[in-house]
């Protein structure tokens, strides 16, 4: 079975490197992106499992690329998982009108982020050693 590809956009590189470490221990391949522009158009093509963004960067922001892959018919059925420190409900909210499936306020347990995952997954994309 193809191991899960997942996309993940934030402007701090620690960040990125920590996610990917810990997602590649769960046997899944993960595409770090710091600049959302190139991060958006390398989605559109290579079209990931799943995609988690944080919300506050320079240049697009996160709410801007999930609209814009919601808005694209290769890219609007990739579930989203807003990764931010912004915690209010309205952010919740407008995070969610812009396709967020899932949204986690950092700082973030690597474990909870994970279990998340693999509740935003379709089951048939789960590998053994998800289950």
């Amino acid at each position: 079975m193809k191991k899960i590809r997942v996309a993940v956009i934030d402007d701090i590189r620690d960040i990125l490197e920590l996610i990917e470490y810990n997602l590649n221990k769960e046997g899944m391949d993960v595409d770090i992106y710091t600049d959302s522009s190139i991060a958006l158009t390398e989605i559109v093509k290579n079209k990931p499992d799943l995609v988690i963004s944080d919300w506050m960067m320079p240049g697009q922001d996160g709410l801007e690329v999930f609209r814009q892959l919601k808005n694209n018919k290769r890219t609007k059925n990739i579930p989203l998982l807003m990764l931010t420190c912004k915690s209010s409900l309205r952010d919740y909210r407008e995070a969610r009108q812009a396709g967020a499936r899932d949204y986690i306020v950092k700082p973030v347990r690597m474990d909870e982020l994970i279990r998340r995952i693999k509740l935003l997954l379709p089951l048939d994309r789960l590998t053994k050693r998800f289950v």
